[in-house]
């Protein structure tokens, strides 16, 4: 019997909350709420690092950033297992299309049919020069270049800043490259070795910013109708040492750059990209439907990681709180299953265990993969405690970790040295805004201590494996 299909969907900076089904704007996603609803949700999982090219690059080795070299973007990663080519190696036929953002970009990483979309500017890195979305949209238009008008938006954020956040929206919902992504997916069906399982990695740029989508998505929401969450106005630098470390800079340019009006008016335009997302996503699982593939293939959505959008006054990415660090996560078994939703704590880098225990990969669990699985959670809907741990930061001499076990989080930001760290903690039951920082008053407790030698223990090991950039 022909193993079944794999389809992982994945969005970028893409807040847990920000489908409805897990308790984001009515009517926001009713695609992928119909997912949720023949599938598994996830309640509680969490990204290994709340950054882009970290998170992505440990997702598809099963190995955290330090171990995989991906301890920020756009430095060359490693891996000898990589997903694609573990699958490659059990019968599938591979494919990707969309932001991989590995790097370097033009390496193959296991991928039988490869087209790429990563950043389309070039201010950081050659991405550009690697995308097919950007020789797409440069033939559409006859020739002109669109990567001056990309690096024009993402070169706004010193001297204009909700520029940077937003865009300019010079593209049509024809242009974007959420559909094009889309159709590359109807590509890779009609292409593919139909002789073979597949595995298709779709993965979309948006929600990242800029925000501003297309019409008619730009006008989705309005923005007098956006409640910004109350941490927006409060002051959390007093009571939160590793938050005014880490986080009094953006704060304050947001507080200082942007009106009340425009930050509503940055997260009306997110959600706005979030509807287009998943109306392209629908077709996609529409086409799966059509063509007789729905039932005979393992659909996963997840994002890389979430994005503030406004919460505490900030917005992007890279801190552990869980406006950053907590992801969606839907798993439709091929077959299908009685739906449940579970509040177990997961890491989605067990994404990759869960994926090649799916494929029937006998021999991918190894001394050095730090990856587990989800498929005993897929078959059984039962609780327990459950952990989950996270880090970021290009110098480990000052990384951020964080662990969340039950309804426990605690964060840990090294404080110019291995040993040396400032403490947030957090009943994430009790207060899921993460307003109020427990660890002054529970530092000396057991089950403090408890947690905070057991963060830093994981943390020694990832320090010791950092590599020199």
């Amino acid at each position: 019997m022909q193993k079944k299909n794999i389809l992982w969907i994945m969005t970028d900076q893409h807040r847990f909350d920000g489908l409805s089904c897990m308790g984001g704007l009515s009517g926001l996603t009713p695609h992928l709420d119909a997912l949720a609803a023949d599938g598994i949700v996830f309640e509680n999982c969490y990204t290994p690092s709340p950054v882009c090219g970290p998170a992505r690059t440990a997702l598809k080795s099963g190995r955290f950033p330090a171990a995989c070299g991906a301890v920020k973007n756009w430095v060359p990663s490693h891996s000898p297992d990589w997903l694609p080519e573990r699958l490659q190696k059990v019968g599938y036929h591979t494919g990707m299309a969309g932001k991989l953002h590995i790097c370097p970009c033009e390496e193959n990483y296991g991928f039988d049919w490869k087209v790429l979309s990563d950043a389309p500017y070039s201010v950081y890195a050659n991405d550009d020069k690697h995308s097919k979305y950007i020789e797409w949209l440069r033939e559409k238009w006859n020739g002109k270049d669109p990567v001056p008008l990309f690096d024009k938006d993402e070169s706004s954020y010193d001297n204009d800043f909700y520029h940077f956040c937003a865009g300019s929206g010079f593209r049509t919902v024809e242009e974007h490259e959420t559909g094009w992504t889309t159709d590359q997916f109807f590509r890779y069906l009609e292409e593919r070795d139909k002789q073979k399982p597949f595995f298709f990695f779709l993965s979309y740029f948006g929600p990242h910013h800029p925000y501003l989508p297309p019409a008619p998505y730009d006008s989705w929401i309005a923005a007098e109708d956006v409640q910004l969450p109350q941490s927006y106005y409060d002051d959390l630098m007093k009571d939160h040492p590793v938050f005014e470390r880490t986080a009094r800079v953006l704060r304050e340019k947001v507080k200082a750059e942007l009106t009340e009006e425009q930050v509503k008016q940055l997260v009306a335009q997110y959600y706005g990209q979030i509807k287009m997302l998943d109306d392209s996503i629908g077709q996609a699982i529409e086409t799966l439907k059509q063509q007789g593939l729905y039932e005979d293939t393992t659909i996963i959505f997840t994002s890389d990681h979430g994005d503030h959008m406004a919460q505490y006054g900030l917005f992007f990415k890279s801190q552990m709180y869980d406006s950053c660090c907590k992801v969606p996560l839907i798993i439709k078994p091929a077959g299908g299953c009685v739906p449940f939703r579970t509040k177990q704590v997961v890491s989605s880098l067990d994404l990759y265990g869960t994926i090649l225990d799916l494929a029937e990969d006998k021999d991918w669990r190894k001394p050095d993969v730090e990856a587990g699985s989800l498929v005993p959670l897929t078959q059984e809907n039962f609780e327990q405690e459950g952990e989950a741990y996270s880090i970021y930061g290009p110098n480990h001499d000052k990384a951020l970790a964080m662990l969340r076990q039950g309804p426990w989080k605690l964060i840990r930001l090294a404080d110019g040295s291995k040993t040396q760290a400032v403490y947030e903690l957090y009943n994430m039951e009790q207060d899921p805004q993460e307003t109020k920082d427990l660890y002054p008053n529970q530092k000396d407790t057991e089950l403090c201590k408890q947690l905070q030698n057991k963060l830093d223990d994981w943390f020694y090991a990832q320090y010791d494996r950092y590599p020199k950039l």
